[in-house]
């Protein structure tokens, strides 16, 4: 689910990140290994029930999803009116709404170890204290895109994940300087972040809210895209408990 969003709504397509071989003292990566083992077998979309408020240059779309309905009927605008919804937005509304059938089920809300793709060899203790943990890496893409593998050549990611109780936090993935994924375009800023938080009685983090922010030129026209995705009103329909 949580690639879909991305996809459909323009961004850059970061595929997701599968868990290699970390670097590091064993003792600083006590907390990370912590983390990623705090994950959910077969979550998908239709174990959660919530509700997604969508705010960027369209302006902002409320919508429900309810994964107990057949899937045909699983969306539901609530905010604007459909009679009210303007071109761009419009745009997005069908995006999100329409399922491809060439893809896989893209999971559910809970973090995946698989959302955390980067180069073996290239996780590293970057900031702790009391409550947090927080490791920078090298991201890896699973991408037969030659431009995206271009894009994300730039790229670094931070994962802050919890000490006293482990569950993965915020995962960052950034460009910590401008560059040129080719000749014609130039990106001065790219920001991606997901947070999770924890819900009582799951046994993994709970992703709510993913926003992303990129700026650059390209043609000699300058651009500035960003948008948020909240999850809120969340239910898990499914049966897995702690």
């Amino acid at each position: 689910m949580k690639h879909v969003f991305t996809a459909a709504l323009g961004a850059v397509s970061l595929v997701s990140l599968p868990v290699h071989a970390q670097t590091g003292p064993a003792g600083e990566l006590e907390a990370f290994e912590a983390a990623l083992g705090r994950t959910v077998a077969g979550d998908n979309d239709a174990d959660w029930r919530f509700l997604l408020t969508f705010t960027g240059s369209a302006g902002e779309i409320v919508a429900r999803f309810d994964g107990a309905q057949p899937e045909a009927d699983r969306w539901t605008l609530v905010s604007p009116p459909e009679a009210d919804l303007t071109e761009e937005q419009q745009a997005i509304w069908d995006d999100v709404i329409t399922s491809d059938d060439d893809e896989e089920d893209e999971g559910g809300l809970f973090f995946d170890g698989e959302d955390a793709l980067f180069l073996p060899g290239t996780l590293n203790l970057h900031l702790q204290d009391a409550d947090d943990v927080t490791y920078r890496f090298q991201p890896q893409f699973d991408a037969e895109d030659e431009e995206e593998a271009a894009f994300a050549e730039y790229l670094r990611g931070e994962i802050t994940v919890g000490r006293r109780e482990p569950g993965v936090r915020h995962l960052r993935l950034f460009a910590p300087e401008s560059f040129k994924p080719n000749f014609a375009i130039r990106v001065n800023r790219f920001e991606l972040e997901q947070e999770f938080a924890e819900m009582a009685d799951l046994p993994a983090p709970v992703l709510v809210r993913i926003s992303q922010n990129i700026e650059g030129s390209a043609a000699f026209q300058t651009f500035q895209e960003g948008f948020e995705i909240g999850f809120s009103e969340i239910e898990y329909l499914g049966n897995a408990a702690r």
